[in-house]
């Protein structure tokens, strides 16, 4: 007989509460809805279901009403759990009236619900309880394990160390606060500045735990945003279509991806206005009409940002926090790659991880500032997975009826070989026999060049370095541009 397991469930909706029988499996064999409202939740006893619903028996409603069940539709609930703990969010797709009076029942699926909401973001903490332990105020067992997972980020020191220092000050200035001292309030608002890949994005996710520890926001939530987001292609949408997503960051951090590309200036012979100042207009009210329940983290390349935060009296007087991101070393980019793979359940052979090393060295060297740290490193991984399992394709080692021994195969669906890492390149050629044309220019010079000749046709730039394939019995175009 396989074992049942019954719940009592209240919809999110409407209040209304049915008892659900769900096999090992998870799936419904019974429902029994409430005759009528809960009158107590005493003891969690409630007695006032009616009839049972199950197997082949009519999918009805209660006796009073026929028609109070949800027929063709997706409702939510919460579990009721008899110790009072958080119990499981419940999905449940009912089936049509036609088709529950033949006996279909519910279609269910369940999620586990963590006991403390508010902590977790799912629940917004309410300001009347910004005094109250574990309404996410000074809750020194979150920020201590916030501060872990921040110090447990490969490199990043300079990072590190500026942030440790901005949440020392927020707690020196509250403490000076509620003694009575006179303390100046300071803007939490950041600048994170630095290349591709150096985990601004990932820090600033760090960063929402710990200021919700610290009581400064009520979710450790960080909604990403860009331009795109932000800006609309007509007069007065843009102001909307920002507001629109700091609405939706109200209460967390606001990341504001390549921040720079706000205020691009309109080409030639497009409109002269700029749909990018309305949307830092109206992020720069945000951020001072909302800065006790919004904080504001730009980021992008340390030059661009400099100048469009310099370019903007309301936003250099508003963000007072710079935070730079160095590239990571060599030994750092292997640390990454390392844990990369140990999340993805794979080892590298010993010449495959050398020679891996020795690309991204060669990258870094090639794309210099647009090198994509551990973006690329992501790359490089994934890219290796693909080898991995087109090599054992080709080698029949994914075939049913392989014939190779279990343990074997298991070693071979999560080793990665030299052969698997010579198959690729992080320049996102194919690494073909053949060598790829190319057409580009293979250096700062030539593109300097260039520019030169197009502002003044008298100057012939060198024609870029081409590098043509061997042609074939029947030629076609491979042309390819250099990245």
């Amino acid at each position: 007989m396989p074992e049942m397991t019954k719940h009592l469930i209240v919809d999110l909706k409407t209040g209304f509460a049915y008892g659900v029988k769900l096999d090992e499996n998870g799936e419904c064999k019974a429902v029994q809805p409430l005759n009528s409202a809960i009158e107590s939740l005493d003891g969690r006893v409630i007695n006032k279901f009616g009839p049972l619903l199950a197997d082949r028996n009519p999918f009805g409603g209660t006796p009073e009403n026929p028609n109070t069940l949800p027929y063709g539709q997706t409702t939510y609930a919460v579990e009721m759990t008899a110790d009072g703990k958080t119990g499981k969010l419940f999905t449940l797709v009912w089936p049509k009236k036609e088709e529950a009076d033949k006996g279909v029942l519910p279609v269910v699926a369940t999620k586990p619900l963590p006991d403390n909401l508010m902590e977790t973001g799912i629940a917004a903490t309410p300001k009347g309880l910004k005094d109250v332990k574990g309404a996410g105020v000074d809750d020194e067992v979150t920020l201590k394990k916030a501060l872990e997972n921040i110090d447990n980020m490969i490199g990043l020191d300079t990072a590190k160390r500026d942030i440790k220092q901005n949440i020392a000050v927020a707690r020196f200035n509250r403490m000076k606060q509620e003694l009575g001292l006179a303390a100046k309030p300071i803007s939490r608002h950041m600048v994170f500045t630095g290349n591709p890949g150096t985990g601004k994005t990932t820090f600033a996710r760090e960063v929402a735990k710990v200021y919700h520890a610290l009581g400064f926001i009520e979710k450790p939530v960080v909604h990403e945003v860009k331009r795109e987001d932000l800006v609309a292609g007509f007069v007065g949408q843009t102001a909307l279509k920002t507001k629109e997503q700091i609405d939706k960051a109200k209460g967390g951090i606001l990341f504001i991806d390549e921040a720079y590309a706000l205020s691009r200036e309109a080409g030639p012979g497009s409109d002269s206005k700029d749909f990018g100042r309305e949307a830092i207009d109206t992020l720069v009210a945000a951020m001072e009409n909302m800065r006790e329940d919004l904080i504001v983290i730009v980021a992008g390349y340390t030059e661009p940002m400099k100048k469009f935060i310099d370019a903007n009296e309301g936003l250099k007087s508003r963000f007072m926090t710079y935070i730079n991101f160095d590239d990571y070393t060599m030994p750092q980019l292997g640390q990454i790659m390392d844990f990369m793979l140990k999340e993805r359940g794979y080892v590298m052979e010993p010449a495959a991880r050398a020679t891996a090393m020795d690309m991204l060295d060669v990258e870094a060297k090639r794309a210099k500032a647009s090198f994509g740290n551990g973006r690329t490193v992501r790359n490089l991984v994934e890219k290796a997975e693909k080898e991995l399992a087109l090599r054992l394709e080709n080698e029949h080692k994914l075939d049913k009826n392989s014939g190779i021994p279990p343990e074997e195969l298991k070693k071979a669906l999560t080793t990665i070989t030299l052969a698997d890492i010579s198959g690729i390149s992080l320049q996102g050629l194919t690494g073909a026999k053949a060598k790829p044309s190319k057409f580009g220019f293979d250096s700062d010079d030539d593109k300097k060049a260039a520019a030169r000749a197009f502002n003044d046709n008298t100057i012939k730039p060198e024609a870029p370095a081409v590098e043509v394939e061997p042609k074939a019995p029947k030629p076609a175009s491979k042309g390819r541009f250099a990245p």
